[in-house]
């Protein structure tokens, strides 16, 4: 399976053989979902890359993408419905709505594929701008597409109608990575809607490139070496950092996207750290830990979570503190880092400490203290 910005590598690999594709996207939910708005799949002969959920549902999105190949040219939308029996009272697990925009990409889009191949590449913000619904005033058609690119400032520039508000909108949900659909009102501005059903007014999606999230590994002992996995799974952009280069080296990581073998301040000032970090310490001490945590608090926004136990980690909470450390800076410390879930091997800890940095994506939701003392005593290990 395809982690989501792999999606884009893979679609300029298929425009660059002339060969065209369906993109099947999800646009909008109603109810419990399999996957998320922005979740899609490549379409094309020979199968599909990606996944909007399985079963059914996505099998029917498969049929009609298909059609759409055979036909050669247009876009069209589908509602995967898996409510299952219209009669109960409410949407259960898994039993929602999803709306799915299937439009069509032939070689003339390689240049769009190779902009947001190339972001998602280089971790930087973009997202594609798809008008899904023309409405009666928009003299685009629908299936029409561009990258937007804040930091080229390329927003808005072919789409006309758009008031000065509106581009600014699609600049920061792009640099803030986050997907939805649009409305676009009689003056120019856009609004937010979750409602499928058209009512004259054009309708756009902003799918932004979520790999500009980033996972900071910091130590690249045995824990390091799933937790990257993990997270290049995801679909993160992934960094590796150790001061030691029998450590930090692409056999020990072949699936990290940078590797660092530095000194860990250095490391770590050499990056620019934003609100789309994950800055995770694992290293071989509680000393380089502490150093970690210290260089990374001199930036900015990002999250920023530690492994050990609960009295190394309020111990050293408390000397940031007594240096004069904002509190509201500590406060947003994940130590000690991971979700409970009885975790006792590397492979078992790294996935409780994704699984929290998922939540904290996803949710916001966050709790201290919750491995406990046994990942302290198994990451000395390294």
């Amino acid at each position: 399976m395809a982690a989501v910005n792999q999606i884009w590598s893979e679609a300029v690999r298929t425009l660059e053989r002339d060969q065209p594709f369906a993109l099947a996207t999800v646009i909008n939910v109603r109810g419990s979902t399999p996957r998320e708005i922005g979740a899609k799949m490549i379409i094309r002969e020979g199968g599909q890359v990606g996944t909007i959920g399985g079963g059914c549902g996505e099998a029917e999105v498969f049929r009609k993408a298909r059609l759409l190949l055979s036909e050669g040219a247009g876009a069209r939308l589908a509602e995967v419905d898996l409510t299952g029996d219209f009669d109960q009272q409410e949407i259960g697990t898994c039993g929602g709505i999803m709306d799915v925009f299937i439009d069509l990409w032939d070689p003339s889009d390689l240049p769009l594929a190779r902009k947001l191949a190339h972001s998602a590449e280089h971790n930087r913000p973009a997202a594609l701008l798809t008008v899904v619904d023309s409405g009666v005033q928009l003299e685009v058609p629908v299936g029409a597409k561009m990258v937007i690119d804040p930091m080229g400032s390329e927003v808005g520039a072919q789409l006309t109608g758009l008031d000065d508000s509106a581009l600014k909108q699609l600049g920061d949900r792009t640099s803030d990575a986050v997907a939805g659909l649009l409305e676009v009102n009689a003056g120019g501005g856009l609004t937010s809607v979750t409602h499928i059903e058209s009512n004259g007014l054009p309708r756009l999606f902003v799918d932004p490139i979520a790999g500009a999230q980033r996972l900071i590994i910091v130590g690249a002992g045995h824990i390091a070496q799933p937790l990257c996995e993990l997270g290049a799974m995801l679909g993160f952009h992934v960094t590796v950092i150790d001061d030691r280069a029998s450590f930090a080296n692409r056999e020990r990581f072949p699936h990290a996207d940078l590797i660092m073998a530095k000194p860990f301040t250095a490391a770590i000032e050499t990056l620019q750290l934003d609100r789309h970090c994950f800055l995770i310490s694992v290293t071989r001490g509680h000393a380089f830990d502490e150093e970690v945590v210290r260089a990374a608090l001199r930036q900015p926004g990002c999250f920023i979570g530690m492994i050990g136990s609960r009295r190394r980690s309020r111990a050293m909470l408390a000397r940031l503190a007594e240096d004069g450390i904002d509190p509201a800076r500590l406060d947003e410390i994940h130590a000690p880092l991971g979700l409970d879930i009885g975790a006792e091997t590397p492979e078992e800890i790294a996935i409780s400490i994704i699984a929290e940095i998922v939540r904290e994506r996803r949710t916001g939701i966050r709790d201290n203290f919750t491995l406990g003392t046994k990942v302290g005593r198994l990451r000395r290990k390294s």
